[in-house]
């Protein structure tokens, strides 16, 4: 038990034999027929997670729906005592910012949440996680007006789950001043923090999530979004920059492969995360990442800034190691 007599996560599970306290999100993606890795992620990992967002629905201009259920995963997750969250986003291949943007507008917003509830309903859903990336300043307003009709309509039997992006203060004109944190954190039953892409395949190479910057944003964050409801972001992937060239997404999972092959990995105590360096032919590559080490510092700001947990992107980039790392530390 914790000094305040509260019983701690891993007693929790030690006494109980039940799931952590805190909540461990993850995200459920096919990205092709006959993708699994997700599937055998959250069927190996059951007992630590609490919530499988179901990356199964985009929306187009008209606040339609487009996608398919994932039917195996919702078994699954309901087998093993875990709530099923349905993600309507807007990413097909690249960010959709027109069809988020027109689909909450005064003139399709309803439509968009009828057809969100009516798939709640029909598929059992336990809630639902709103993905709307690249939304343009001039959008807030339509933005939390559509979660507010929107969690009137769930009501308290479903969750609301809202994916905003990781910012450390309140700009309206910045490229996210349409994420309103404190309305977003009033309406919302959990907040995804989107705490990666610090740096991304398209910039210059850098940290995916470096602590200094992580402490920016938690110290924003929880100053306008109730504490017990952030779930931070973690990126179960790196990049992988050749010199002069854009970077590619390397799966948590496949860096073992790389650091056998190359080795020479490092540790930067400024960001607190490995990184790779090797030369393939003629070309320097520049690998950031993350592992158990720069995993395991990151729980320890979840303990400290109380948060509600974490998320997950995605199930099946991870290996062993993150799962015993949360099993650890969280």
């Amino acid at each position: 038990m914790t000094v305040n007599g509260q019983v701690g996560s891993r007693e929790w599970s030690i006494l109980y034999g039940k799931k952590p306290a805190r909540v461990v999100l993850g995200y459920y993606t096919v990205d092709y027929p006959g993708d699994r890795l997700s599937r055998d992620s959250l069927a190996k990992n059951s007992q630590l997670i609490n919530q499988s967002a179901m990356f199964d629905f985009t929306v187009d201009q008209k606040g339609n729906l487009k996608g398919s259920v994932s039917s195996e995963g919702i078994k699954l997750a309901r087998s093993k005592g875990i709530k099923t969250l349905m993600v309507v986003h807007n990413i097909s291949g690249s960010i959709d910012i027109h069809s988020a943007y027109n689909a909450i507008s005064d003139r399709y917003r309803k439509q968009l949440i009828d057809n969100i509830v009516n798939e709640i309903k029909k598929n059992g859903y336990d809630g639902v996680n709103i993905d709307f990336e690249g939304i343009p300043p001039a959008g807030k307003k339509a933005f939390n007006s559509f979660l507010e009709e929107l969690d009137s309509r769930l009501g308290q039997s479903k969750l609301l789950t809202v994916a905003v992006p990781a910012k450390t203060s309140d700009n309206g004109s910045n490229w996210n001043g349409a994420y309103d944190f404190k309305t977003i954190g009033r309406l919302a039953d959990y907040v995804v923090l989107m705490t990666y892409d610090e740096h991304w395949g398209g910039g210059p190479p850098g940290p995916v999530a470096s602590i200094p910057w992580l402490i920016r944003v938690l110290d924003y964050s929880t100053g306008v979004i109730p504490p017990h409801k952030i779930l931070m972001g973690i990126p179960a992937y790196g990049y992988d920059w050749p010199s002069g060239q854009k970077g590619k997404a390397v799966k948590w999972n496949s860096m073992s492969r790389l650091i056998e092959q190359y080795g020479n990995v490092k540790w930067d105590n400024n960001y607190s995360v490995p990184y790779l360096t090797y030369k393939k032919g003629f070309v320097q590559h520049k690998v950031w990442f993350e592992n158990k080490y720069s995993l395991a510092i990151k729980l320890v700001l979840v303990e400290k800034y109380n948060l509600g947990g974490i998320a997950l992107w995605r199930l099946g980039f991870e290996d062993a190691s993150f799962w015993d790392t949360v099993k650890k530390k969280l």
